[in-house]
C-alpha cells in the first residue's frame, strides 16, 4: 500500500461522508511532480494550465507522436493527384472537449443518496411520522416547507458550526465534482489566471444549483425530514416542545447562502494549499506514502470527491500523468494465441442464509426505548435466506437490489434497492451500503393473522473472500429499521453466502 486517507465530514443536519460507503482504494498512481515517464526535465513543474489529451496520450510538443506539429509533404501530395484540385490538405485541429455531464450527474447523484441515507438513519421517526409513510401528502408538505422557510429568517436551528462548517464543505464537495468532470477545468491549479477563477466560478453555480436543491428541492431535507410541516411541530432553541417564543423550523437561509460561498472559498483554499504546501513537499522527497498523505490531510474535500470520480483519494488531473498510450500498449500486448481474460467488474449476484436478532423499538417521536408490542416482538431471532444484485455503475459504486424472506413466529419478507460502495484489498472486497424499500410481516399459526407492511432502511456493511475468480463467500451485517405496527423499531440483520461477480 502506498497511502491511504480517511475522512469524515458532517453538513448541516444530514452529510454523510462518502468515505463511509467506499473503502480507500489500495493502488499507487506516479505521484510526484514529475510524470511517471520521468522524463530529465530542467524543471518538472507543470504550467498551470495543460492542455486536455485525447485518448490519455501525453504528447509532448514536437515529439514524433504529435501528429498535428508534423510538416504536409506537399510534393508528395502533389505525385498523388493534380495540382490544379489544390495544394496538400492542412490538418484538422482536434475540437476542444466538452463537460462531462453524465458523469457529474452521476457522481452528483450518488452523492444526494448518501447524504440521505444519513438523513433517513438519523431522523427516521420523522421520514415515517405520518402512517409509516415516506413523502405522505408530499405536496401539502412541501408547500408548508416552502412557506415556513420564507418567514423563518436566517437561523434554521442547526448547530452554528453545521450551517458555517459543515454545510461549506458539502458544497466544496460538490464543487470539485463539476471540476473532475470539465477538460477544461481539471487540471488548473492556484493562479491569479482567468482561466482559474472562471473555472472556479462554473464550479460555484455547480455548487449553488445541487445546495438549492438539498435545502429546497423536491428531493431535499425538508422533503425527507419534513421540516416546516405542520406534522413537525416548531421547536425551542433547547429542542423541547412546545415553542413558546423564538421558534425554529428546521428551515433557514443560512445554508442558500453559506453552502455556495462558503464551499467555493473551502474548495479555492484546498487549491491553494496544494498549489503552495503540497508541491512544496513533492519537490523535498519522493517518498509515496509522505507525499499522499500530506495531500489527503491538506486537501480532504478533493479526496472524497476523487473517489466518486473512481480515483484514489491522492490523485491530482494536474500531475499525475499517466505513461503514454504507445507505451501502455507495449506492455499489455498479447500474442496473436492469448485470449484476454473478461474484467470481472460489472457487478455480482449474491444468496445466502440470513437471520434477524431482536427488535429495539422506540417511541415514533423520539429516541426513547419503549417495550415493543406482542406483534414487534415476535419479529426476533428469524431466519432464513438473503438475495441481492448489484450492477456497477462507477468505479467505487453500483445500484443495488436487495430481497430476502426471515420466518419464525411470523413471516417477515423485505424488498430494498440502494446504492453499495467497495473496493478490493488483496482477496477481500469491503463494500457499505445503504438501502430503501419496505417490509412485511405476518404471523403465522393464527385464524386471524395480524400482517403490516411498513418503510424499511438498512444501513450496514461487510466483506467478500475471494475464492475463485468468479466466487467469493460473502460475509455482511445490516441494522435494518422499519415501523411496523406504528411503533419504531430496529433490529440486526446478519447474512452469509456466496456471491457470483460477472
Amino acid at each position: 500500500m502506498s497511502g491511504s486517507c480517511t475522512m469524515r465530514v458532517t453538513a448541516g443536519s444530514s452529510v454523510l461522508l462518502v468515505v463511509t460507503l467506499s473503502a480507500v482504494c489500495f493502488g499507487q498512481l506516479p505521484s510526484s511532480r514529475c510524470d511517471s515517464s520521468q522524463s530529465a526535465l530542467e524543471d518538472c513543474a507543470f504550467l498551470t494550465q495543460v492542455e486536455p489529451q485525447q485518448d490519455g496520450i501525453f504528447t509532448p510538443q514536437g515529439s514524433s507522436l504529435d501528429r498535428s506539429a508534423a510538416p504536409t509533404d506537399s510534393s508528395a501530395a502533389t505525385d498523388r493527384e493534380p495540382a490544379s484540385e489544390g495544394a496538400a490538405i492542412a490538418p484538422v485541429p482536434r475540437e476542444p472537449e466538452g463537460f462531462h455531464w453524465r458523469g457529474a450527474l452521476k457522481e452528483s447523484f450518488t452523492f444526494l443518496v448518501i447524504e440521505q441515507a444519513y438523513v433517513v438513519h438519523t431522523d427516521f421517526n420523522w421520514v415515517v411520522s405520518e402512517n409509516g409513510v415516506p413523502f405522505n401528502h408530499f405536496w401539502r408538505d412541501y408547500k408548508q416547507s416552502l412557506s415556513a422557510w420564507v418567514h423563518s429568517g436566517w437561523n434554521d436551528g442547526d448547530p452554528n458550526w453545521f450551517g458555517y462548517v459543515g454545510h461549506p464543505i458539502q458544497g466544496a464537495l460538490t464543487g470539485f465534482i463539476q471540476i473532475q468532470n470539465d477538460p477544461q477545468g481539471e487540471r488548473l491549479e492556484f493562479s491569479r489566471t482567468k482561466a482559474y477563477w472562471w473555472s472556479r466560478f462554473k464550479a460555484g453555480l455547480w455548487n449553488t444549483v445541487y445546495s438549492t436543491q438539498w435545502n429546497l428541492g423536491p428531493l431535499s431535507e425538508v422533503t425527507v425530514e419534513k421540516y416546516g410541516t405542520k406534522d413537525r411541530a416548531p421547536w425551542n432553541y433547547n429542542g423541547t416542545y412546545p415553542c413558546s417564543r423564538h421558534c425554529l423550523t428546521g428551515v433557514g437561509q443560512i445554508d442558500i447562502v453559506m453552502t455556495p460561498l462558503g464551499g467555493t472559498g473551502w474548495l479555492v483554499g484546498e487549491d491553494f494549499l496544494d498549489s503552495k504546501i503540497v508541491r512544496r513537499v513533492e519537490d523535498a522527497t519522493q517518498n509515496h506514502v509522505v507525499i499522499d498523505t500530506v495531500r489527503c490531510a491538506l486537501n480532504p474535500i478533493r479526496g472524497a470527491a476523487n473517489i466518486l470520480h473512481g480515483k484514489q483519494p491522492w490523485y491530482r488531473a494536474s500531475r499525475d500523468v499517466q505513461r503514454m498510450s504507445l507505451f501502455r500498449e507495449q506492455k499489455t500486448a498479447m500474442s496473436a494465441g492469448e485470449v484476454p481474460k473478461q474484467t470481472l467488474n460489472h457487478g455480482e449476484v449474491f444468496f445466502g442464509y440470513s437471520h434477524v436478532g431482536v427488535p429495539h423499538c422506540q417511541a415514533t417521536y423520539s429516541d426513547a426505548s419503549i417495550v415493543c408490542d406482542p406483534f414487534s416482538a415476535k419479529t426476533s431471532n428469524l431466519a432464513g435466506w438473503n438475495a441481492s444484485l448489484q450492477k456497477k455503475y462507477l468505479r467505487y459504486f453500483g445500484a443495488v437490489a436487495d430481497f430476502g424472506g426471515q420466518y419464525g413466529a411470523v413471516s417477515q419478507r423485505t424488498f430494498l434497492f440502494g446504492l453499495r460502495g467497495e473496493t478490493s484489498m488483496g482477496r477481500f472486497r469491503p463494500f457499505a451500503q445503504a438501502l430503501f424499500g419496505a417490509v412485511h410481516a405476518q404471523e403465522n399459526g393464527a385464524a386471524a393473522s395480524k400482517s403490516d407492511t411498513s418503510f424499511a432502511a438498512a444501513l450496514g456493511g461487510g466483506v467478500d473472500f475471494r475464492l475463485t475468480r468468479r466466487l467469493s463467500w460473502r460475509n455482511q451485517a445490516d441494522e435494518l429499521k422499519s415501523s411496523l405496527a406504528a411503533v419504531k423499531q430496529y433490529s440486526v440483520r446478519l447474512s452469509s453466502g456466496l456471491a457470483v461477480r460477472f
